[in-house]
């Protein structure tokens, strides 16, 4: 039987365990999808970046996603409507520190983190509340990130500066190297939303925040589920829908360590592979090894890193509406 999600798919998970195995194993199925171009994988290191880096990160920062679902579960009871309690912020926070004092790679998943905290969210208030259709997950999806308050942008900046990374894209106002930027944002009320639109355009998981998840919910999730009912291999629809996307929207990460021509430059070349149907054959896949071998002589400057976290996003959504393999 082929596996299939619509708008009136049902969650098919039924408790905040399974949204932790969910989390955990979405993260942990993204870093082991390989060869994805560019990336970190299990066969590809870099010299300060090593696989098992971030599997010590996806561990540490699983005790943090599990209080933020206990939190969110036993305050939805007194909170139907306003969801400014949900404080994305707060896991933002934790989970970038643990994820730092765990390992000594640096900034491997925050992509993860912030692309799972409402994902994560959403899924716990979707059982609360039993409103566990496809169409429900995202109408609440809207709504937390519509009702984040400038307490969760300001604990945003402190993750991003835990993390070491240079911000969300090159903007002149509220830079996060700024010594004003805090009181610039509080002066602005700038939400979390207002931030994540000033920076969508730099930014693909700005992007996403502003969008509903578009990417990751209308394109990455039913492509994912397309190659996975053709090849029924976990791997190839992983790495299958990397380039997918890949191919669709140059990375912004790459944009940021290089520019938007190197970016496109890649996206055109996994176009190229898909032309191929990249893993799915033996073609596409020579052609994902030759782009992987030139990506990797860049040292990361080349890696497709947003990418990857918006896959992250693809396999959660996927488990927790029922994928097995």
């Amino acid at each position: 039987m082929l596996f299939q999600i619509n708008n009136d798919s049902i969650l098919l998970i039924k408790t905040l365990d399974d949204i932790l195995r969910c989390t955990s194993l979405s993260s942990l199925l993204e870093i082991t999808g390989w060869p994805k171009p560019g990336n970190v994988h299990r066969t590809r290191n870099y010299p300060n970046m090593q696989f098992e880096h971030f599997i010590a990160a996806i561990c540490a920062i699983l005790p943090e996603f599990n209080k933020f679902c206990l939190r969110i579960d036993k305050e939805s009871k007194d909170n139907k409507k306003d969801l400014r309690y949900i404080r994305l912020g707060i896991l933002f926070r934790k989970a970038a520190k643990k994820m730092i004092q765990w390992q000594k790679g640096g900034n491997v998943i925050l992509g993860h983190i912030l692309i799972l905290a409402p994902l994560v969210a959403t899924t716990t208030l979707c059982l609360s509340q039993n409103r566990k259709k496809l169409l429900d997950f995202k109408d609440i999806l809207n709504r937390i990130i519509k009702d984040a308050t400038i307490q969760d942008t300001i604990d945003l900046y402190e993750a991003i500066r835990i993390s070491n990374v240079g911000g969300l894209g090159t903007i002149e106002k509220y830079d996060i190297n700024d010594k004003k930027a805090i009181s610039q944002l509080k002066n602005d009320n700038m939400t979390l939303k207002k931030i994540f639109k000033f920076s969508e355009e730099k930014d693909m998981i700005s992007k996403e925040y502003i969008s509903g998840f578009n990417i990751i919910l209308n394109e990455g999730l039913p492509y994912f589920i397309d190659i996975f009912n053709k090849s029924k291999s976990i791997n190839i629809a992983t790495v299958n829908t990397f380039l997918y996307v890949l191919s669709k929207y140059p990375d912004t990460l790459i944009i940021k360590k290089s520019n938007y021509n190197d970016a496109k430059r890649i996206s055109d070349k996994a176009m190229e592979i898909l032309k191929y149907e990249g893993l799915l054959t033996p073609k596409g896949t020579d052609l994902i090894n030759k782009l992987d071998d030139i990506l990797y002589v860049e040292k990361g400057k080349l890696n497709p890193g947003t990418t990857a976290d918006l896959i992250v996003g693809v396999l959660f959504c996927a488990l927790i509406f029922g994928l097995r393999f």
